[in-house]
């Protein structure tokens, strides 16, 4: 069986790919169907998804792997279901404005916001089968993440990272930890500022 490694960033992507590899009769290496919680407030950020399911706070084998969001819309298209696409909540709301078309047909919204729709980076056919209400698509507003950053002794700016012992650690914003406020905030003390992550 292959192994596929996967990178979650918070509980809730923890628990949904568990349960997708759960329903497929997969189970932990030691034979149970517990979300292990504390596994991942632990520090673990990777599941090894194969014979057994395992888990790592970093990806030590170097394995490629697969962000949350791809593992998601893969399992969605092996099972033929709706295909979600997460956008921001500006683009959501404009969207659903052009959908509720008031005073003129959907067409009539669409020709007028078609530079709009065109800037999103989806793809049109997407956009048009949503607005159409194909319940094949759907989008929804993408989840905002933070992070925690300070300034070190030299004034430059650096983010807590988890390090590979699952304790936290400094470093640059690309390595930054990125969660849901409400894990950010378990992470936080007075040395740390929290701030949204602007993508």
């Amino acid at each position: 069986m292959t192994e596929t490694v996967v990178h979650v960033t918070t509980l809730e992507q923890w628990k949904s790919v568990l349960d997708v590899w759960f329903k497929q009769g997969n189970m932990w290496l030691d034979g149970g169907k517990g979300y292990s919680e504390d596994t991942f407030e632990r520090g673990g950020r990777y599941l090894f998804l194969g014979g057994g399911i395992t888990w790592s706070v970093s990806n030590p084998t170097s394995k490629p792997y697969i962000e949350y969001s791809e593992f998601m819309a893969q399992q969605k298209e092996d099972n033929k279901m709706a295909t979600v696409y997460e956008v921001s909540q500006s683009v959501f709301d404009e969207l659903q404005r052009i959908k509720a078309h008031e005073g003129t047909s959907l067409i009539g919204a669409i020709t007028l916001n078609a530079q709009f729709i065109k800037s999103i980076e989806v793809g049109n056919k997407a956009i048009l089968r949503y607005l159409a209400d194909d319940p094949a698509i759907e989008f929804k507003v993408t989840e905002q993440l933070y992070r925690l950053s300070r300034i070190d002794d030299c004034e430059d700016r650096v983010y807590m990272r988890i390090n590979v012992f699952g304790t936290p650690d400094w470093g640059c914003a690309a390595d930054a930890f990125k969660a849901p406020l409400e894990e950010i905030k378990k992470w936080q003390t007075p040395a740390w500022e929290i701030e949204k992550v602007e993508e």
